[in-house]
């Protein structure tokens, strides 16, 4: 560097000395680098020597980290590095800006040189051993949520308490009866007849068992809330599951669902995927319920599909290629004639519980489905609580574990077997 430059350096701050070094450096290597890069000139030419050494002072790059070749492709990737402003320091920036100008054959084997000095000067967040263990992983609070089915009867269904666990209903199950007669004579005598649906709760259970240590450890209760959360979305899947489609004795202490409530006179297997037979199936869904005395109205009742039989059916056309179900279903409220539509997976074929001979296509009337409620789902944590592992009685305190569970209990009525309607077989 020439004395101008040490002399204009005094009273200078930093950057602005950095500035005219900078400068200096680019006026000396500008003319030595064009020749380079036209490949004009050899390695060796004095005039780039002299400016290859005017780097090495200022960015501590010497003639051995060069390697056995000093003064070719390497110094020109420092000496361009320098001529855009890069600290030749940044290893992976002078690489950056090799790539940027060179041709590939010319830029790999100053790449690979880059990265033996990268490995080899100073210590890198990639390597452990060499300070990169200093570095602590960061992470996201925000969780990526398991994809599950989604619940639908109980935003649907009337919620009526139960708190002694068991209910009786009266009902009215036959009429009397009223004839014309003439001026005199006895009137014909009719009696009611009354019965009672029964309701007992059925309990709903789920546990998890988690290490003290995990919970300790895992910092702010993110163990316990993780799993809580868990417990409480399986719970409310299972009981949907089991108010759609429960069929004790075989789905052991599971309520009945609307399946096996319904009266077999409103329940048959459709006749197809096509328009007409969609269009037969909806039109005989609605009439069967309000033949029967349900008064059905939209207000009140609607369908339950799975999203395969919804975009089934909002693909429909006619020959013309007019759509048919698309105008009410494109809606924010879907709506098939008039009566609002419901989607949930639980009714997808692909579900084990459901099978492709039994996919439902569902009419009801929602005020006649209820949820009786005797203990609402409950969360609790019990520190050294014991629990049973499926063999044996195992000690929380003993294990240093806390269990985790889930309770609720509840039946389900379907006020009247008339107030719904089935297709099944709808594997769409």
């Amino acid at each position: 560097m020439d004395n101008a430059v040490s002399e204009g350096a005094k009273g200078l701050t930093k950057a602005e000395l950095d500035a005219l070094i900078s400068e200096q450096i680019n006026k000396s290597i500008k003319p030595a680098l064009d020749a380079a890069l036209s490949e004009t000139i050899t390695s060796k030419t004095p005039e780039f020597v002299k400016a290859l050494r005017e780097v090495e002072a200022s960015t501590g790059f010497d003639q051995k980290s060069l390697g056995k070749f000093p003064y070719g492709r390497k110094a020109r990737a420092i000496a361009l590095a320098a001529i855009e402003g890069v600290p030749a320091q940044d290893v992976d920036a002078v690489a950056k800006v090799a790539r940027k100008h060179w041709a590939a054959s010319t830029y790999e084997p100053v790449a690979k040189w880059l990265d033996s000095v990268k490995q080899t000067k100073g210590l890198t967040v990639n390597d452990a051993a060499g300070a990169g263990a200093m570095v602590f992983p960061e992470y996201d609070p925000e969780w990526i949520e398991l994809l599950r089915n989604n619940a639908v009867i109980r935003g649907l269904a009337r919620v009526v308490p139960m708190p002694r666990g068991a209910m009786s209903r009266r009902k009215q199950t036959g009429a009397g009866t009223a004839t014309y007669q003439g001026e005199r004579g006895p009137i014909a005598v009719s009696q009611q007849s009354v019965g009672l649906a029964n309701l007992s709760y059925k309990k709903l259970t789920a546990a998890t068992v988690v290490s003290n240590d995990l919970i300790r450890y895992a910092g702010g209760g993110a163990a316990d809330e993780f799993v809580q959360k868990d417990l409480i979305a399986v719970s409310g899947l299972r009981e949907d599951r089991a108010f759609l489609v429960g069929n004790p004795p075989t789905d052991t202490g599971s309520p009945q669902g609307v399946r096996f409530q319904t009266i077999g006179a409103n329940i048959a297997a459709t006749a197809g995927t096509s328009l007409a037979n969609f269009q037969t199936d909806f039109t005989n869904l609605i009439k069967l319920v309000q033949s029967k005395n349900v008064k059905a109205t939209p207000a009140n009742s609607g369908f339950i599909l799975s999203p395969s039989t919804f975009w089934t059916v909002y693909n429909l056309t006619t020959t013309t290629g007019d759509w048919v179900f698309a105008q009410g279903l494109a809606q924010g409220q879907p709506r098939i004639l008039g009566f609002p539509v419901y989607l949930t997976t639980q009714l997808e074929v692909s579900n084990s519980w459901i099978g492709a001979s039994a996919g439902l296509s569902i009419f009801a009337h929602f005020d006649c489905l209820e949820i009786h409620d005797s203990m609402a789902r409950t969360v609790e944590a019990f520190r050294g609580g014991a629990y049973h592992d499926g063999t044996t009685v195992q000690s929380g305190i003993s294990n240093d574990e806390t269990v985790i569970t889930c309770i609720s209990e509840h039946d389900f009525l379907q006020t009247y077997p008339e107030a719904v309607s089935i297709r099944t077989g709808l594997a769409t």
